[in-house]
C-alpha cells in the first residue's frame, strides 16, 4: 500500500572501508520516532488504556474546578487502533497507529485566563505520565489573513478555535482543543462549525483525545529488533513528503 520502488536512500561505510546503499522502504519504524522509545514503551493497548486513563483524570479535575460537564464520548465502537501505516521512507512500518475518540465538553471556558487555568490542568495530570507541557499549535508560519479565516483570530486570546498538544514518548500525543463561539463576531464559525442533524459534535467545547503516531505490537517486537539491526548507527534521512 505504502511501497516507494526506492523510497529514501544512504550510503553507509561498511567495516572493510567498503560502500553499501541502505534502502530505508524497509525501516520497521516510523521516521522521527525514536525506535529506543518504542522498544523501551507501551503496547498499543496499555499505550491506549494509559491515555484513556489520562484523560479521565484531566476532566475529573476540568469539572472540579472549572465546571465543566461532559458529553456521551462517540465512536466507542470504532477500533482506536489502525495498521499497516507508512515508515515515510518510501514502505511500510511495522508499528501500529493509535487515536482515541474525542471527548466533548458541553461548555467552554470562555476568558482566556480560564482556558490558561485548564491548559495548566492538562500539565498537571499529563506530566504524571511522562508528557511534556502542552503547547498551543505554532501558527508563525501564518499569515493574518489565514489566522482570522481559519480560527477566527489574530492571538489566542482572540480566536474561536484554539489548539495544542502534549507530546509523550515514542510518538505519544494529548491533544486539546478549545471551540468558543462567544469569539465568533461575524458568525461565520456558527455556520461552518453547527453538526450535521444527529451528531454528537459539540459547538462550544473543550475537547481532549490521545493517540500515537507509532507503537510496538508485542507480537512484532522479535522482527522490529531483527530488521532495525540493518540500520543501527546510522543517521536517518529526511522523510518523505506526503
Amino acid at each position: 500500500m505504502f511501497d516507494n520502488a526506492v523510497g529514501r536512500t544512504t550510503v553507509a561505510k561498511n567495516a572493510d572501508g567498503t560502500e553499501r546503499t541502505v534502502y530505508w522502504r524497509g525501516y520497521p519504524g516510523v521516521a522521527g520516532i525514536d525506535p529506543q522509545q518504542v522498544l523501551d514503551g507501551p503496547t498499543p493497548q496499555q499505550g491506549y488504556d494509559a491515555g484513556q486513563t489520562m484523560i479521565t483524570e484531566i476532566k475529573a479535575a476540568l469539572s472540579e474546578e472549572l465546571r465543566l460537564q461532559w458529553a456521551p464520548v462517540a465512536d466507542k465502537g470504532s477500533s482506536p487502533f489502525h495498521r499497516p501505516i507508512e515508515n515515510h521512507y518510501g514502505g511500510e512500518s511495522l508499528l501500529v497507529n493509535v487515536n482515541g475518540p474525542e471527548s466533548q465538553s458541553i461548555t467552554v471556558p470562555q476568558t482566556w485566563e480560564e482556558k490558561q487555568r485548564a491548559i495548566s490542568i492538562i500539565e498537571e495530570v499529563a506530566r504524571r505520565y511522562g508528557f511534556d507541557a502542552p503547547a498551543i499549535d505554532g501558527l508563525e508560519s501564518w499569515s493574518a489573513e489565514d489566522r482570522i479565516r481559519d480560527l477566527g483570530g489574530l492571538t489566542p486570546d482572540q480566536q474561536v478555535i484554539v489548539s495544542g498538544v502534549a507530546l509523550g514518548r515514542a510518538g505519544q500525543w494529548l491533544a486539546f482543543r478549545f471551540q468558543d463561539l462567544s469569539k465568533d463576531a461575524t458568525g461565520t464559525f456558527t455556520e461552518r462549525l453547527r453538526p450535521p442533524e444527529g451528531a454528537q459534535w459539540q459547538m462550544n467545547t473543550m475537547a481532549l483525545s490521545y493517540g500515537a503516531n507509532g507503537l510496538l505490537a508485542a507480537e512484532d517486537r522479535n522482527e522490529f529488533e531483527s530488521r532495525m539491526k540493518s540500520f543501527h548507527g546510522l543517521i536517518p534521512p529526511a522523510p518523505l513528503e506526503s
